[in-house]
């Protein structure tokens, strides 16, 4: 991925050049075929893929893009612009802007902890006549003490015997490997058996460097550990916690009080409602002081849980509740993961007191309450009549006013009727088959986003043309395209509203910081060069901007034995410099190569939606497309690149080898195994548009959808890895059939991806 550093897709900055060739359709077209089985042959299509394409209309390959736009260059043919591309386009853009909204989450996360620790103190004094204080403050300290030593390896408790206890909590969680209750949270309950440390392994966009390693860490610790209302000592330990956050203990400082509180709902109106109590909610629930009754406090909780509804999604090792109704008991979390539709679903779709054998949910369960009727004819389950009547039940749970409910919204008019007018093979299901694959294939991108703020589940225990060629044709789905407009515009103000588009140097610094540790590791000139070299992972393409920063420095009076050192420390002093906000002339323009405007391209995105609608209105009414259509449809490719992040002449040049993603969605405990959706890289989509009476052979691009089961929990690495291996997955049986003979496996791919 290219964030947090968009200064790679400047290439006139970048000395990198790669020699492409591009087989095109257009160029085979324009010979003296009279058949597209012909121009087929020309592309090299198997007779077997042939039969498939003629018999379906439609015919998935394994000819590979590192990137989805390398399936649209300038005037290679007639295309097919798909809602595929426009989603990957959606989602690279999103996954940056989230990025940033999380580094600054990242920035303020320890100034929030430390504010609650020290205030720890003054708290517990105004608790002093609670007989389980003492147990609740050890609680806090622990939890708290251990998030900020996740953040920080310099933190400590300064004679706090606590500190030991800590350290063992950092060192699970950073091996992320057992399964086990500490003895401080006390012994395995039918409700709490034990803290999944699995769930800790870092992983989606949050690998990319160590603040948000250290981060995800953290925030998923505080999501993890429950303070339940029927245990006296937890219960009194959030309130505890939630009186550290008080208004008053701000000192009429409101702004800083408020951005606090903030921090704890930054993604509401992204993914709506937190499905545990947070900080927040203590605070609140102690608002008029401490001096209270516990179990009086229990009950009113206990009525506010029965009037709001409690968890919908458990994420704990557990039996089921004793409530059939019920997915656990309320309680809170210092920071509640968030609750998303599908989540719930899968809560209820593989409930073990309704369900005698579903260890793990489908990702058609998606498609189905989104409104598919080739998901509901293709699922396959033992107890199919009562899967289909829990989904039918719970429809309700896709309707809501949050950005994720919108998206929903949006890939819901790919699975719904075809479009009147809409070429016969839109009917058909080997098109449905593909529609589905392209709103799980978005689903899955979206759930990488999110993979630390959604909660996750856990089960409970129990032919040649002689006139002219049209340029290409846009997926007649108008009303898509005209709902993506729409999202990218709420987008683009939401992300607006929560400081987003801000300036903000964080992925910079972190990036100048960790060129000067890979000085720090070479002992001369020569070999840090040859190091940087020899760097092909996406790690490398964070070092381009502090890279480009030190062949700007001078460094004539310095010599091979303190060239190293000398380098690390100046690149150190300007990290330093833009953390204080004092940027000179050199680190203005280094700025400016690190930052992409992404809030212009939403409004780009926004643009190019409406354009797609207008063309795809036109092709359904029969009416000619104009000049700029046929401009825009020949640029798509280039266009599309731009808000891909691939500005310039960058994306013919190098693209990263980085589309896969991968997340895990559900958990099964007793299987200790983990199902996992994701992407691969864009294949090429090839298509038999009717147009005047003939049909043209068209090429565009998909994002194949994956699903399968593991006991790790992959990072997009891990997941790259695999699909390069014997060990991939295959894709899921009902896409199969609109796949061609060879497969989808480890590619040889047409433009620069080569074998990967």
């Amino acid at each position: 991925m290219r964030s947090p550093t968009s200064y790679l897709h400047r290439s006139r900055y970048l000395a990198l050049i790669v020699v492409a060739t591009v087989a095109s359709i257009g160029a085979a077209q324009d010979a003296d075929d009279t058949d597209w089985r012909a121009v087929a042959r020309g592309v090299g299509l198997s007779e077997a893929d042939i039969h498939q394409l003629d018999t379906n209309r439609i015919l998935i390959t394994n000819k590979a893009y590192k990137q989805i736009y390398e399936a649209y260059p300038n005037g290679a043919g007639p295309s097919f612009i798909t809602s595929d591309s426009l989603l990957n386009a959606y989602h690279v853009l999103y996954e940056e802007s989230i990025l940033k909204l999380e580094q600054a989450g990242a920035q303020r996360l320890p100034e929030i902890l430390r504010f609650i620790l020290a205030n720890l103190d003054t708290a517990s004094a105004e608790f002093e006549n609670q007989a389980e204080l003492m147990a609740a403050r050890q609680r806090a300290i622990i939890v708290l003490g251990t998030a900020l030593k996740l953040l920080d390896d310099d933190f400590a408790l300064a004679g706090e015997p606590l500190m030991v206890t800590v350290k063992e909590e950092v060192a699970k969680i950073v091996a992320a490997q057992i399964t086990m209750k500490p003895e401080w949270l006390g012994p395995p309950e039918p409700d709490f058996l034990a803290v999944d440390y699995t769930r800790f392994k870092v992983r989606g966009f949050y690998t990319k460097s160590e603040m948000l390693t250290r981060y995800f860490r953290a925030v998923a610790w505080l999501q993890s550990i429950p303070f339940r209302i029927s245990h006296d000592d937890e219960l009194l330990t959030i309130l505890l916690l939630g009186r550290c956050l008080a208004p008053e203990r701000f000192g009429g400082d409101l702004d800083t009080c408020e951005a606090y509180r903030n921090f704890f709902r930054t993604y509401t109106e992204f993914l709506g409602a937190g499905d545990d109590w947070d900080l927040v909610t203590a605070t609140d629930a102690v608002a008029a002081g401490p001096e209270f009754d516990l179990d009086v406090k229990r009950a009113e909780l206990i009525a506010q849980a029965e009037q709001e509804g409690g968890p919908e999604i458990n994420d704990q090792l557990r039996f089921a509740p004793d409530d059939p109704n019920a997915a656990a008991e309320p309680n809170f979390r210092i920071v509640s993961a968030y609750r998303l539709p599908e989540s719930v679903l899968f809560q209820r779709t593989t409930d073990i007191r309704q369900f005698r054998a579903r260890p793990f949910p489908k990702g058609l369960e998606v498609c189905i309450a989104l409104g598919s009727a080739f998901a509901r004819a293709r699922i396959q389950d033992a107890e199919k009549d009562k899967l289909l009547a829990t989904i039918d039940a719970n429809l309700g749970l896709f309707t809501g006013t949050s950005l994720y409910f919108d998206y929903l919204n949006m890939v819901a008019t790919l699975l719904d009727v075809a479009e009147p007018n809409a070429p016969p093979f839109m009917a058909t299901d080997p098109w449905q088959a593909k529609s589905c694959g392209t709103a799980l294939a978005g689903w899955a991108q979206l759930r990488h986003t999110w993979v630390l703020q959604a909660k996750l589940n856990v089960s409970t225990l129990g032919s040649v043309l002689i006139r002219p060629l049209p340029p290409g044709f846009v997926e007649p789905e108008p009303e898509f395209f005209a709902r993506m407009a729409r999202l990218a515009a709420r987008t683009r103000k939401l992300l607006a509203r929560a400081d987003a588009f801000g300036s903000n140097y964080l992925g910079l610094v972190e990036t100048l910081t960790d060129c000067a540790e890979l000085l720090d590791r070479c002992d001369t000139r020569k070999e840090f060069w040859q190091t940087v070299r020899a760097r092909t992972d996406s790690g490398m393409f964070r070092l381009g901007t502090a890279v480009m920063a030190l062949t700007r420095l001078s460094s004539d009076d310095l010599t091979e034995d303190n060239w190293t050192a000398t380098m690390a420390g100046r690149l150190r002093r300007m990290a330093q410099d833009l953390s204080a906000g004092n940027l000179d002339r050199k680190a203005m323009g280094m700025v400016w190569l690190y930052d992409s405007d992404v809030e212009q391209l939403w409004s780009k995105l926004e643009a190019m939606s409406r354009r797609l609608e207008s063309i795809a209105r036109k092709q359904l009414a029969g009416t000619d497309i104009d000049r700029e259509d046929v401009r825009f449809i020949k640029d798509y490719g280039a266009s599309l690149a731009a808000i891909m992040l691939y500005g310039g002449n960058s994306a013919a040049q190098y693209p990263e080898d980085d589309a896969p993603r991968i997340a895990d969605v559900y958990s099964n405990a007793e299987l200790r195994t983990n199902l996992h959706v994701g992407i691969g890289r864009a294949r090429a989509l090839y298509v038999l548009y009717p147009w005047d009476g003939d049909v043209v052979l068209c090429r565009g691009a998909v994002m194949p959808y994956y699903e399968f089961t593991d006991p790790g929990r992959l990072t997009d690495d891990e997941w790259k890895a695999r699909l390069d291996s014997e060990a991939r997955p295959k894709v899921p049986a009902w896409l199969r059939p609109i796949i061609g003979a060879e497969g989808l496996n480890a590619p040889v791919a047409e433009t620069s991806v080569g074998r990967n």
